[in-house]
């Protein structure tokens, strides 16, 4: 479906008149002409960009499963309407007949029903439902990745730290991310390397948690990132953080989370967490292009006693990951890590995976160059600014999904996020700080108990970074 700037959309459906508000890819204010319930004209504006036609009436969004692509200089304002597209579209709350559209209605589900959660990606930042820039600025909540596969609590896959969503709502926080272990969600026997068999989801209760948590976040007003975490090939067990995800479980994964979360448009997902292909040497176009497209890794795994061994296996790249995502009619926003575990976003632009619906975001784990507590500089150096305003400028928003600072008793200030986190609500860069758990650990902690008690240094500087920041300060710390 294309059409010129001016050029009339025809659209059929059921519950149209009550539409107030449509975009064409990046234009938010297509004039709409109400013709009847199940009929709706809209005028592509003179700002609109090639991506997905969404309908709004206030309160709910639903978006197409296609997308509308802009052609050639701005149409007259009146005239002929072009021709009307040949799918019909589903209106929140509404139906549609066709099966070419698969977005339906956009909002969010929790456990008492819906929210108005809406998460896209239009240009180079999010936006919310009314389509205003969306900043996430969260934590990161640890346990679901390792507690279920190692065996440490069969009842409880939080392994008793799951996070009170009202000590990270008095942090202003407005997301969460949680790791995720594909072989946990998937359910399958797997074995360390010493032959020995693990039943990852020991107390058969690993998606019903995810499926609360979710459920639980979205009902506090939160967004959530589901990530996966840890995975292995084959019948390995996913013990520790492996270089990439696999071509064994990795896809299946995806399929099956995002056909269970497809309907919450406050979810994102996050395909594999830290890619590290190529360990040991500067990261090459070939990193770059096994991590995007998959292909053959002949380094090691990392899942047994001791944790890593020797092992060729089979990579899943994040474009067949996102093929896998796409498949089940999910139009959630996707978000793409980049090697170097995260860190190394140089080449970005000649890799980007191919997304229909242009919901994607590019992940950067900006962690300190060294654990000193008077650290300003990102792993791999100041030219890591140099290669986001690069993808930001490429019309690619950027979630900091991981970040963290120095946190050791007696610590006074985080020196390098000071400088990172101004850095960020400059650009509509999101971020989520590592982690939301009572650990002992002297970088990287947020919090001393459940309770949300920051941290001394980086829980204490970011606790009151996200405050200031959510409650609409101008200046903040």
């Amino acid at each position: 479906m294309s059409g010129g700037r001016g050029t009339v959309i025809t659209i059929a459906g059921s519950g149209l008149s009550g539409i107030t508000s449509a975009w064409v890819g990046g234009g938010h204010d297509a004039g709409i002409t109400n013709i009847s319930d199940t009929l709706l004209n809209i005028a592509v504006p003179q700002d609109a960009t090639s991506g997905q036609i969404a309908l709004g009436n206030g309160t709910h969004w639903a978006f197409s499963g296609s997308g509308f692509t802009v052609t050639g200089a701005a149409a007259p304002s009146s005239g002929s309407s072009g021709d009307p597209p040949s799918n019909s579209i589903a209106p929140p709350g509404g139906s549609s007949s066709s099966s070419a559209y698969s977005g339906g209605s956009s909002s969010s589900k929790s456990a008492s029903g819906s929210s108005s959660l809406v998460v896209r990606v239009s240009g180079d930042h999010l936006v919310d439902a009314s389509g205003n820039n969306l900043q996430l600025r969260g934590v990161n909540a640890s346990g679901l990745e390792f507690v279920a596969v190692q065996g440490w609590s069969p009842a409880d896959p939080w392994g008793g730290q799951a996070p009170s969503w009202s000590a990270i709502k008095s942090w202003k926080a407005n997301a969460v991310r949680i790791p995720l272990n594909e072989a946990s969600w998937l359910g399958y026997t797997c074995a360390d390397s010493s032959g020995a068999t693990r039943n990852p989801d020991p107390g058969a209760n690993y998606r019903s948690t995810v499926s609360k948590t979710v459920a639980d976040a979205t009902a506090a007003g939160l967004y959530v990132i589901l990530d996966l975490h840890w995975t292995a090939p084959r019948t390995y067990c996913p013990l520790d953080q492996n270089p990439m995800a696999d071509i064994d479980h990795s896809v299946a994964f995806w399929s099956s989370v995002a056909s269970t979360y497809k309907g919450y448009s406050n979810v994102l997902l996050e395909l594999f967490n830290e890619p590290f292909v190529g360990y040991g040497g500067p990261v090459s176009q070939a990193d770059w292009s096994i991590i995007m497209q998959g292909g053959t890794q002949s380094y090691y795994i990392t899942g047994g006693n001791p944790y890593q061994v020797n092992y060729t296996w089979q990579v899943a790249g994040m474009q067949q990951m996102l093929n896998a995502v796409r498949a089940t009619g999910a139009t959630n926003v996707v978000l793409i890590g980049t090697p170097s575990w995260a860190q190394d976003l140089s080449l970005w632009s000649a890799n980007v995976p191919s997304d229909p619906l242009r919901q994607i975001a590019v992940v950067w784990h900006a962690y300190p160059n060294t654990n000193s507590p008077s650290e300003t500089t990102p792993k791999l150096g100041t030219i890591a600014y140099t290669w986001a305003a690069t993808i930001l400028a490429a019309g690619y928003p950027i979630v900091i999904s991981e970040t963290g600072d120095h946190n050791s008793s007696g610590t006074v200030g985080a020196p390098y996020l000071a400088i990172l986190l101004p850095w960020a609500d400059a650009h509509d860069v999101s971020y989520l700080g590592w982690g939301w758990d009572v650990w002992q650990d002297s970088d990287n902690v947020l919090i001393k108990d459940s309770a949300g008690t920051p941290t001394d240094g980086y829980g204490v500087y970011f606790r009151q970074h996200l405050i200031c920041r959510g409650g609409g300060a101008g200046s903040c710390p």
